[in-house]
This record gives structure tokens, C-alpha cells and sequence, in this order.
């Protein structure tokens, strides 16, 4: 196609994106309305792709096809998604996690609150969204960052759509769990004038939620050896009840049982105005603001049972606790107060001219976020209240441990995870008592973070009147985006260090008494209800949180005891800057008996990285004899140097080659192959120079930190695909993906000894964690995928359709470390975070202005991390999850719509396991999610 004239050119000043696709002009979009007419045009970008992707579109303006856009882009071949109490949050394609895949909106990059460069999608409302691309086979003049995709969400544009539309709806939202209704409201109004030059698009969106999540699971998994008859006294026998008198023995240190009501809340705000005074000249400025706020009261238990005395064990094959009794400590309450509040904003400039042959594109945005989240912990004991805790040892009649409100011999735990997933507990001690509540240790923390992206990106298209070459594409990027952390913490869990010693008061091994009336019982909240077990049900919930605060300060002789301080060796604030050429050919042409196209083109990129922040060395260990009991294990205390400034970073440059061809074999068939060389940045805090240390006690004693000097992932990818169009919409496809990992990032998890020996313990080794380069390994896997209409059924039933995809995926990565401990399970050679097997069913029916879907969406089980964070360093699983959701909607005219869908229809959990299956860390309910409402447009 020629391009347009140009009345005159335009002074190419300051404007880009990083990613945007300026160097190809973006095809009008036409106007959509309901399910049918949402994926035949999915399908018509997905043919005439100049590389191998798949694309959602919205149903209409203001209705895209989910209540979030990670929940539809799940409906997409190859792409599952992550969620957070149980909302879709983040994207996997082909197996690669969301830190993988560049996700961009308008090609721009969004500043986020996340460890690393992962979209969350909760911020971002679907209402406003037009579509969105999933791109699988890079190009050279997309912008690099994915080993799995590059996922571009679109905004809606005034004049794409001339003249005056409306649409605003109202929902209400009900979560079956937390059994409550919420509302839900959106509005977009975009028009047009000056004969049609000059649009404006605003959008308004405003979510309110009420969440419960329940969990229960297992950490601190340690081992014992069973020929420690000190820690074990016995007996130990397999499950055929034949003795075992050697070897290590896995258990958990911990079973924790927790409900979690959260209260979400999203206020989202976009406009765009648009100005095209001639057709070769177009002015585009886009504006998204959105305020996010969430915050849960978690309430809960967890029950010790990391200390010594443990008798009538029964172990598994693997090596694993499965039932044990031994002697009672105190059972912790677990309170917490976990949550934050972020805005997002991003804002950008565009023009578009075309002069002759020439398209110049050029793009500046601007995004900055802000985050507070909170994780405040309160966590109190429970104990025998029948023990009579004034009998100090040496008083007459003392029995041992009955200052800690327990009696030596005569109290207990007993657990047994033999009945189901969850840990069963039976205990004197009675969670479910408030007379049995005791003060003990509470810790409040909270940070600021911050992440704020400048780009700025130049893209310029000459079209060329050539027998085989259309067109040539060449331009430039430069990014500068800063992520900062600082980290505040109240240091001093146990007492008021500004007293004088005589008139300290330490809270946590003291077993003060606390008011009841601070708590209630959830004996009414069907706790878990789905899951079998005689595990704790009804336990203790606060109710007075303010009160309980007071309290602890009262105990502590210090009612500001609350208070955060600055946590400099933890803080750190880290940049980067990209600067990105590039060039790329496009070609088309005929041969006897197809007509062909394709592009070739390279990007060099140039990337260096610098991170501020504090260390501080250790100058000693000793074992603290000071602070706390027996209960509290073996107590460390540690001198450490004053933080020292610190600044450290690295450079790295990457050229990458990409080529694509498309064979159009004039009869609905379609060949599509791709190769490239692609590259994912590493996570941004993990190129920090921070440190967090757990020096408390022995068995947790443990740093982690960044790496600043990492390089990035590093990946050579293949892609065919063949396609297939008939004049019905109907469509079907099949393709192969194979992608070799020259460079990889792990977590290493290294077992550092200290050269000090600790009485009680032995000689003390430090578990220092952190990201490293390492070899890669390789992906190989297939894709099918079909959408089917059945418009040749009689009447009614004409209006039915299917839509079905399948994923497989398969890795080897070899140049693994090692990984070898007695009864733990090799992790095999997967790459971390890929599912073999996924797919999606989705049957669907759209006539006469009724619609409804109803999808399911499944994920194999999958490796999550080969050094988990839940003790032992356990290679980390989660397990495979299906979901399945219904919409419907009826259109009384063509103004007024009746909308309804529910979530998660069948109440899934989701489940997490330490190395074995019989080892769950977590399984967590978040409910049904079910909403019902009215869209008026014009």
C-alpha cells in the first residue's frame, strides 16, 4: 500500500516508547459487538500478523470478555496465569513465569510495585481495555525483554471510532466465601469534532471488594536423625509399623492454620485526546491513573513443632513425619495485618506523520508508582490455663516448664497428616480459649517503594518500490527507569531497650496474661469447610486490634512500642539504563503456488545497571543466653559493623538477530517460522546490593540479597506455525516452539560455616541466599488450538461455538547443580516455573442478543523453585489447577444489557508442596466469585 502524502514535516523532537510498533501503521480497528464478533476479529489479526501471536479483542466499547484482563488473556494458547487471592494477577506463555514476558501497555512500559519487572493486572481495569496481543515470535522492532512473550494491552482511541459513544455499567459483586455483596461501576465516553480531527476518550472505573481467604499448610521443614534418641526418644516405625533406627527424617517445623478477610479497593482513570489535522498527521496523548489499595486482617494459628521430644513416629518411604507426639510448647497465635496501597500512573505522547514514503512515529512516556505495603505481625501464646504460671522453678511443688503455663509430661501436640492435605492437631493446648492467651512476640513492618520509567523512542518506515522489498523499518529507544526500596521495621519485638535493665519487661518469655475480651471465636466461619481432618476449626480471632496494641505497650512500659525504624541494609535503590537501535527489512512476493512474506531485521542493545544502598559485617557470634527460654530454641546474638555506603552495577550489550516468513497458500492455509535471538533482564531488586539477615536463632540463620553484577536470560528461539481460515470464521492451528537457554538465572542457597561453635547446636553454618548466572537448558513444545462455529445447526443451535487449546511444553536443563540430600527427591533437570500440559475449553453460544461461555482453564503441576524458602532449602512445587468460569449476557435492546458471570465455579484451591506431595506448605481457598449487572450504552 502506498503511503500518504504529507502537507509538511514535523520537527522529530522528544517522543517515545520504548515499545511501541510505530514503524507499522495500525489498521483500523472495526467496531465489535459480542462474543462472536470479539474472536473472528482475534483471528483476523492473528492471520494477517507480520510474526507468529494470538490477540483478545473487547466485545464491545467498555466490555472486554473478563472481569480482568489476565483472566482472558488465560483463554490464549499457551498462556496460564498466576493468581492472588484468587484473582488473576500475572501471565505465563509457553511455561515462562510473568518475570519473562514483557508486558507493555500502548508498547509503553508500566512502572510497577512488584520485586521485579512483573505486571500486575489487578491494577488495571478491564472496562478500559480494547485488546490485547500476545507476540511469541519476536521482531526487531519490538522491544526486547521476553523469553516468552511480548504481551501489549491497548487502550481505546477516539478516533478510531468517530461520533459520540457511551457506555457505563453497574455491578454487583459477591464472594460466596466472605459472603458479601460489592459494587462495582464503570463509564467511557469517547466523541469526536471538528469533523471528526479531533477525539477525547475518557474512561472511569471503581471496584470495592471483600475477600476471604482461608489456608493452611506446613514450614520450616528441618530434619532429624533417627538415631538421636535426645530429640527422639521413640519409637520410630514406618507405616507397617517395622522399626527404623537410622537415617534423616523430614518434618515440619510448623503447622500453620489462617482465615484472611480482605477489603480491596481500585479507582482507575484514563483519558485520551487525539488531534489528526490532516490525514497524514496524528496527535495522540493518553493518560491511566489507577489507585489500588488492599488490606487484610489475617487470623490464625501456628503450632511449634520444631523442638525436641518427639515420640510415636511414623514415617513414610520418602522419609517424611507423617504422625509424631511430643512433649507441648506454647502454640503461637498468628494476627497479622498484611496489605497496601499503590498508585500507577503512566501518561505519553505520540504523532504519527507520513511524508511521501516515509512514516516517522515518535513517542515519549512518562510512568511513576508507589507502593506502602505492610506485613504487621502479632503473635501471641497460648497455653495450658489450668497451670498455674506463678510456681517459679525452686518453689515448692514446681513441676518443669509450669512458668510457661505448660507441665513436663503431661501437656502435648499430637500431629498427623495421614487423613488429607492439612495437619491434623490434637493438643492440651486449647486454641480456641482466650483464657489461654499470653503476650509474646509482635513485629510491625512496612516499606516505600517506588519505580519511576522514562522513555523515549524515534521509529521511521520507508516504503520501497521494489520486486521483493516493501519496506524498510529503522529507529531507536532509550529507557531510564529507577526502582527504589526502603525497608522500616520495629527492631525491638520483646522489650523496651531505653529502660533500664532492672525495669525491662520481656514480653516474650515472661507469659503475660492479656484481657479476653481482645478476642472472639470463628466456631460460626465453616473454617476450610471443603477439606477433611480434625485440624484446628475454630480458633481464636481478634477483635479489637487497637486494644490488643495498647496492651502490649502497657506490658512494655512503652505504649509507642509500634513504631518503625529505618532498616538501611535492607533498603536499596537500583537503576538502569537501555539504549536500543535497530533495523528491519520487510519483504513480500509470489511463487507458483503461494504468496510469500517475512522480515528480517537486528537490535542492538546497550544496558547498564547501578545499585546504591548499605552492608554491614559481622564482627561476632555468641549463643544469647539472655533473652527468652528454652521454648525459643538455641538464641543467638550477633555484633554487626554500622551500615557502610555501598555501590556497585554492571554493563552488558546484546546484539539480536530475528527473522520471520509467512506462506499464504491461497486456500485458508497458512505457514508461519520465525528465529531469534531474545534476552529477559534480570528481576530489578535482584541486581540490588541489599541484605536482610536472620540472626535470632540458630537454625534460621540466614542472609539474603541481590547479585548486582547478574547478566541477563539469554535464549536462541524457533517457531513454526500452521494456520488454517475458512469463510465461516472457523479456524485451527498447529505449531512447534523450541527455545535454547544460553544463559539462565537461579536462586543459590549455599551453606556457609562460620568457624563458630554454639553450645547446645555444634559448629554454625550461615545459609546464604542469592541470584546467579548459570548455563541454560532448552524448551521444546507444541501448541493446537481451534475455534469452531456451528453455524450450520438449524435455528436456535446455529448460535453455538468452541474454542479449545492445547500446550505442551517440555525442558531439560542440564547444567544444573547438583542437588542431593538423603530422602529428597532430585527436581529433575525442568526449568523452573514450566507446566508441561495446559489447555483451555471453552464452549460459547451468541444469538439474537443472548450470549454465554463457559470456560475451563487447566495447568499441570510445575516446579516453582529448585531451592524453596519453606527450610531445608526443599525444592518447591505448586499443583496443577483447574478452573471453571460462566458469563452470560442478554441484550434487552440494543442499549441495555443483563450481564452475569461467576468464577471459579467448582471452589478450587490452590495447593504448594516442599519436594514430596505428601509435604503441603499451603493449600488456600479464596471462594466462589459470582457477579450480576446492567450496561447502559449509546
Amino acid at each position: 500500500m502506498k503511503l500518504k502524502h504529507s502537507i509538511l514535516p514535523v520537527t522529530l523532537a522528544v517522543i517515545t516508547a520504548l515499545n511501541s510498533h510505530a514503524a507499522e501503521k495500525e489498521p483500523e480497528v472495526i467496531k465489535v459487538s459480542g462474543i462472536r464478533s470479539s474472536l473472528t476479529e482475534s483471528m483476523d489479526i492473528k492471520k494477517n500478523a507480520p510474526s507468529i501471536q494470538d490477540s483478545i479483542v473487547a466485545e464491545d466499547i467498555g466490555k472486554f470478555p473478563d472481569q480482568n484482563v489476565a483472566e482472558s488473556l488465560q483463554r490464549i494458547t499457551g498462556v496460564s496465569i498466576s493468581r492472588t487471592n484468587g484473582e488473576g494477577a500475572k501471565v505465563t506463555v509457553r511455561g515462562f513465569g510473568p518475570k519473562f514476558n514483557a508486558v507493555k501497555i500502548n508498547h509503553r512500559t508500566i512502572a510497577t510495585t512488584d520485586r521485579g519487572r512483573e505486571f500486575d493486572f489487578q491494577v488495571l481495569p478491564s472496562e478500559l481495555i480494547s485488546g490485547a496481543d500476545v507476540i511469541k515470535a519476536s521482531r526487531a522492532n519490538i522491544a526486547e525483554g521476553s523469553l516468552g512473550a511480548y504481551v501489549n494491552v491497548t487502550t481505546a482511541k477516539p478516533l478510531r471510532t468517530p461520533g459520540l459513544q457511551a457506555a457505563g455499567s453497574v455491578h454487583v459483586r459477591y464472594n460466596d466465601l466472605a459472603e458479601e455483596y460489592d459494587p462495582k461501576f464503570s463509564g467511557i465516553v469517547s466523541n469526536t469534532f471538528l469533523n471528526n480531527t479531533f477525539g477525547v476518550l475518557v474512561g472511569l472505573s471503581h471496584l470495592s471488594v471483600t475477600n476471604r481467604i482461608d489456608s493452611a499448610g506446613s514450614n520450616f521443614w528441618e530434619t532429624f536423625d533417627a538415631a538421636n534418641t535426645e530429640w527422639a526418644p521413640g519409637p520410630i516405625t514406618d507405616t507397617n509399623g517395622n522399626a527404623i533406627t537410622s537415617g534423616k527424617i523430614w518434618y515440619p517445623g510448623r503447622a500453620y492454620y489462617s482465615s484472611d478477610t480482605e477489603e480491596r479497593e481500585r479507582t482507575s482513570f484514563n483519558t485520551t485526546l487525539q488531534w489528526a489535522p490532516t490525514e497524514d498527521l496524528t496527535h495522540t496523548f493518553d493518560l491511566l491513573y489507577s489507585d489500588f489499595s488492599r488490606e487484610a486482617l489475617s487470623n490464625g494459628i501456628q503450632v511449634p513443632l520444631q523442638y525436641a521430644g518427639w515420640q510415636d513416629v511414623i514415617v513414610s518411604e520418602n522419609g517424611t513425619a507423617l504422625a509424631a507426639t511430643k512433649a507441648a510448647s506454647p502454640i503461637d497465635g498468628l494476627f497479622k495485618v498484611v496489605g497496601e496501597s499503590s498508585d500507577t500512573l503512566a501518561a505519553g505522547w505520540n504523532t504519527e506523520l507520513y511524508v511521501d514514503n516515509w512514516k516517522f512515529n515518535v513517542d515519549l512516556a512518562y510512568s511513576k508508582a508507589e507502593a506502602t505495603p505492610q506485613n504487621n505481625q502479632f503473635v501471641p501464646h497460648f497455653v495450658n490455663p489450668d497451670v498455674d504460671q506463678s510456681v517459679k522453678p525452686g518453689d515448692p511443688g514446681y513441676q518443669p516448664n509450669q512458668e510457661l503455663g505448660l507441665i513436663e509430661g503431661q501437656d502435648y501436640i499430637k500431629f498427623d497428616s495421614r487423613g488429607g492435605d492439612i495437619i491434623t492437631i490434637d493438643s492440651t493446648v486449647d486454641t480456641s480459649d482466650p483464657a489461654a492467651i499470653r503476650a509474646h512476640w509482635n513485629d510491625t513492618d512496612y516499606r516505600n517503594l517506588e519505580d519511576e520509567v522514562i522513555e523515549f523512542k524515534f521509529d521511521a518506515s520507508y516504503e520501497i518500490e521494489h520486486e521483493f522489498l516493501r519496506s524498510i523499518d529503522m529507529g531507536f529507544a532509550y529507557t531510564d527507569r529507577e526502582k527504589s526500596k526502603q525497608v522500616f521495621n520495629n527492631p525491638y519485638n520483646c522489650y523496651n531497650e531505653d529502660l533500664p535493665e532492672d525495669e525491662q519487661v520481656n514480653i516474650c518469655g515472661t507469659s503475660l496474661d492479656l484481657a479476653d475480651d481482645f478476642f472472639a471465636i470463628n466456631s460460626d466461619a465453616d473454617f476450610l469447610a471443603d477439606e477433611p481432618g480434625d485440624f484446628p476449626r475454630d480458633f481464636v480471632l481478634i477483635t479489637d486490634l487497637p486494644g490488643y496494641i495498647e496492651a502490649i505497650g502497657d506490658l512494655r512500659k512503652e505504649p509507642d512500642w509500634a513504631v518503625e525504624l529505618p532498616k538501611p541494609s535492607e533498603s536499596v535503590r537500583n537503576t538502569e539504563e537501555t539504549f536500543a537501535v535497530y533495523g528491519q527489512a520487510n519483504f513480500d512476493g509470489e511463487y507458483d503456488h503461494f504468496l510469500w512474506s517475512g522480515n528480517f531485521g537486528l537490535r542492538y542493545v546497550s544496558t547498564e545497571t547501578e545499585s546504591f544502598g548499605y552492608r554491614k559485617e559481622r564482627i561476632s557470634i555468641e549463643r544469647d543466653y539472655s533473652n527468652g527460654t528454652s521454648s525459643d530454641g538455641v538464641l543467638l546474638s550477633i555484633e554487626y559493623t554500622d551500615p557502610l555506603a555501598i555501590n556497585e552495577g554492571t554493563d552488558y550489550n546484546e546484539l539480536l538477530p530475528s527473522v520471520n516468513v509467512n506462506l499464504d497458500f491461497e486456500n485458508g492455509f497458512y505457514l508461519k517460522g520465525a528465529a531469534a535471538k531474545v534476552i529477559t533482564r534480570p528481576a530489578i531488586e535482584d541486581i540490588g546490593v541489599d541484605r536482610a539477615y536472620s540472626d535470632v536463632r540458630a537454625g534460621d540463620f540466614a542472609q539474603t540479597g541481590g547479585n548486582p553484577y547478574l547478566q541477563p536470560y539469554k535464549a536462541t528461539q524457533f517457531d513454526l506455525s500452521l494456520e488454517h481460515y475458512d469463510d465461516s470464521g472457523n479456524s485451527y492451528s498447529v505449531g512447534l516452539f523450541h527455545k535454547k537457554i544460553d544463559s539462565f538465572i537461579s536462586q543459590s542457597v549455599t551453606s556457609v560455616p562460620t568457624g563458630v561453635t554454639i553450645e547446645d547446636w555444634g559448629p554454625l553454618n550461615e545459609l546464604v541466599t542469592e541470584k546467579t548466572n548459570r548455563d541454560g537448558g532448552s524448551v521444546t513444545g507444541a501448541e493446537i488450538a481451534g475455534l469452531h462455529y456451528f453455524d450450520y445447526l438449524p435455528g436456535w443451535m446455529s448460535g453455538f461455538g468452541v474454542q479449545a487449546n492445547y500446550t505442551y511444553s517440555d525442558s531439560e536443563d542440564d547444567n544444573i547443580d547438583a542437588f542431593e540430600q538423603e530422602n529428597v527427591l532430585s527436581p529433575g533437570t525442568g526449568v523452573e516455573g514450566l507446566s508441561k500440559h495446559a489447555y483451555n475449553l471453552i464452549a460459547f453460544y451468541d444469538k439474537d442478543g443472548f450470549q454465554a461461555r463457559i470456560a475451563y482453564n487447566w495447568r499441570d503441576k510445575f516446579l516453582n523453585l529448585r531451592q524453596g524458602n519453606n527450610g531445608g532449602s526443599l525444592p518447591h512445587h505448586v499443583d496443577e489447577y483447574g478452573q471453571l468460569d460462566f458469563s452470560t449476557s442478554y441484550d434487552i435492546d440494543e442499549n441495555i444489557t443483563l450481564s452475569a458471570e461467576a468464577i471459579n465455579l467448582t471452589n478450587e484451591n490452590i495447593l504448594e508442596y516442599a519436594d514430596v506431595r505428601e509435604r503441603v506448605t499451603l493449600v488456600s481457598y479464596s471462594g466462589r466469585r459470582l457477579q450480576a449487572g446492567i450496561t447502559i450504552k449509546y
